[in-house]
């Protein structure tokens, strides 16, 4: 007896169906002693999970009123197992800051949030084994000695990007962040020359773009529909073998010069990432290919949250004109006194402080995947496989940690942060780059992020350079910044963000 293809699709959808409904009862069934902020059931669950894509910092504010100090779960549509594990208040937090890699584990959430599986194809040694993870910390530890070259990459960079009229040029943020940010960045990975490579930068913020898109896409579909999907829109191989033909020859020169005169032996060996891989890569991983992924591996988180934090914060400066003058006295007086150094920028207290104001008021968290059973202090098991985020405002928005914390106040964080004569202390404590149980912009514990000194500091140097050099305001004079779009609980500015710019105008 033959079937018709109608016979045929609908018997498919219908196993299809069973199967999807087979699976939600058995995921389910590990999750159910945690109660649940939205649809429980198998189509109601799917229904709130689209809804967590739009409104999901609202769904954890929410549940976080609801279940306060206690985990919850919200169905998503972003998570294999379709449910995202929150917890909330501080003495939850607190077992998930002192928790192991080998327990719940950042970099494990952060691959699978990019898909890396397929959108990264046969180049997912990183997701693997990251060890360059290890060697970046150890790398960023050393900074100061390597602060000179970024500054002077984002010097050149402002005046190559920024317009240079004395008329006020209205200016696409991300077009005009992205390659500065890359640029800077790359000073400290790669060096000079190739930091000042325009190709090599293009291809490096578009790839970047590319695999936020691709994933963000992938992690809506099914499992079984990743695979053909991410060989048909990912084109990372492609961009990766491009960028090899930059990072290759450096790679291999670096090795010839190495194995001729000793690593560390020989006058005039780069200060840089290139040359930390190869002092630390396993052997098992060294090839010019897979040292070439590590560096393109840590542009993509470098270059996208960069270029994201900097642009709200030029926004919320931009509206909030009040503020200009006196980060723009302070920037100049310890410029004058310091330099443009490291130790000027952690001296750059008002800057320092807007900036984590305007990073306390997005709302992050800290993010994991359970690589066992992992029990709470209150009982509650993430089981193995499972997301778990921390519900970052209700730490942001804490009024028992912030004095009236929905407002917003620039110089909230460095009020106690000068002498009785104004001088400014640089004291770290209530530094942005200080890790705070308060504070979840860069995650907690040990898997907090490594790059967070690198990453302040290159945004102080980008935003000075830009104050002391320009003007900047709102289309139309507006006092607010445009609203920003969210993905799930991710937030990111408009697309369309832009800032009118113009040479500093001096009486």
């Amino acid at each position: 007896m033959a079937y018709s293809a109608t016979q045929i699709l609908v018997a498919g959808g219908a196993v299809w169906f069973v199967y999807q409904w087979y699976l939600f009862r058995v995921t389910k069934k590990k999750v159910d002693s945690i109660p649940t902020f939205g649809g429980d059931g198998f189509i109601s669950s799917y229904l709130s999970g689209w809804k967590f894509l739009f409104q999901g910092h609202r769904i954890i504010n929410e549940g976080s009123k609801k279940y306060p100090g206690r985990a919850f779960k919200v169905p998503t549509i972003t998570t294999p197992n379709r449910w995202l594990i929150i917890v909330s208040g501080p003495e939850l937090a607190g077992d998930v800051r002192k928790a192991g890699e080998n327990q719940l584990n950042f970099n494990d959430y952060a691959f699978e949030g990019l898909q890396s599986k397929y959108t990264f194809g046969d180049c997912n040694t990183c997701a693997e084994e990251p060890y360059h993870v290890k060697t970046a910390r150890e790398f960023i530890r050393a900074f100061p000695s390597r602060f000179g070259g970024v500054n002077e990459e984002v010097v050149e960079c402002v005046a190559a990007y920024l317009p240079k009229r004395s008329e006020w040029t209205l200016c696409p943020l991300g077009k005009i962040l992205t390659p500065i940010v890359a640029r800077a960045s790359n000073r400290l990975l790669v060096g000079l020359p190739l930091c000042q490579n325009e190709d090599y930068c293009a291809l490096l913020a578009g790839l970047t773009t590319r695999t936020f898109i691709v994933a963000n896409i992938l992690n809506m579909l099914p499992e079984s529909l990743k695979p053909l999907v991410g060989r048909l829109l990912s084109r990372f191989p492609t961009d990766v073998k491009k960028l090899n033909a930059y990072l290759g020859p450096l790679f291999e020169e670096r090795r010839r010069l190495d194995k001729a005169y000793g690593s560390n032996k020989w006058e005039g060996r780069p200060n840089d990432f290139i040359s930390a891989l190869l002092d630390t890569v396993p052997e098992k991983f060294n090839d010019t290919k897979d040292l070439a992924l590590r560096v393109i591996n840590l542009n993509i988180a470098a270059i996208h949250t960069t270029v994201i934090t900097l642009s709200f914060i030029l926004l919320e400066l931009a509206a909030r004109q009040e503020y200009i003058a006196p980060i723009r006295e302070e920037i100049e007086s310890v410029a004058q006194e310091y330099g443009w150094t490291k130790e000027s920028m952690s001296r750059m207290v008002k800057l320092d402080s807007f900036m984590k104001e305007v990073a306390r008021l997005c709302v992050a968290s800290a993010r994991r995947k359970a690589r066992t059973d992992y029990q709470l202090s209150d009982g509650t098991v993430i089981p193995k496989g499972f997301s778990m985020a921390t519900a970052g405002a209700t730490f942001h928005l804490d009024p028992e940690a912030y004095e009236h914390p929905e407002e917003f106040d620039g110089f909230r964080f460095c009020k106690d942060l000068q002498d009785s004569d104004g001088a400014n202390l640089g004291n770290l404590r209530n530094q942005m780059v200080a890790l705070d149980p308060n504070f979840l912009l860069f995650g907690q514990g040990r898997p907090a992020c490594p790059g967070r000194i690198f990453a302040v500091n290159e945004i102080k140097l980008i935003v000075a350079h830009i104050l002391v050099n320009y003007d900047i305001k709102l289309p139309n004079d507006s006092t607010s910044a445009p609203p920003p779009i969210w993905f799930a609980a991710l937030r990111a500015p408009s697309p369309n963000a832009a800032v009118l710019f113009r040479k500093r105008q001096t009486e």
